[in-house]
């Protein structure tokens, strides 16, 4: 994905990849993290939102506060959520960002942490996104 608007002092949220359930037994999600950012770019936090208050999965980049923005005003919620056998998951995790300078690379992996009855697993992703200034 890519996004090249960005301005230096502002803040955006970036989805994570939404978790998809294959197997025929529920999955709690217990976290999804960015495994690393590029210079650039600081970590605000991470938020869960449901694809009921987005009208739907939200797909790439979305200044914060602008008008559009129906991320900010949610209210907090638990990190963890269930994912129904062979579904997509309602949830998914927003980090809120800053840019800092210059972004001089690209996010490639995310890392999602999840429960399937007893058993914990942790499983990182492919999730590449080229986030750029705006060119003046």
């Amino acid at each position: 994905m890519g996004y090249e608007h960005l301005r230096i002092g502002k803040e955006y949220w970036l989805n994570l990849p939404q978790a998809t359930n294959v197997s025929g037994e529920p999955v709690t999600v217990l976290k999804a993290r960015f495994v690393s950012l590029p210079k650039g770019l600081k970590l605000i936090g991470y938020k869960v939102v449901s694809t009921e208050d987005t009208d739907g999965f939200g797909i790439g980049v979305l200044p914060v506060k602008a008008k559009f923005d129906d991320v900010t005003g949610l209210p907090e919620r638990s990190t963890t959520f269930t994912v129904k056998a062979h579904k997509p998951a309602v949830w998914y995790h927003m980090a809120r960002l800053k840019v800092t300078g210059p972004v001089t690379g690209d996010t490639s992996q995310c890392r999602f942490w999840y429960r399937q009855r007893s058993v914990k697993y942790r499983q990182d992703l492919r999730c590449v996104n080229q986030l750029r200034l705006a060119k003046k």
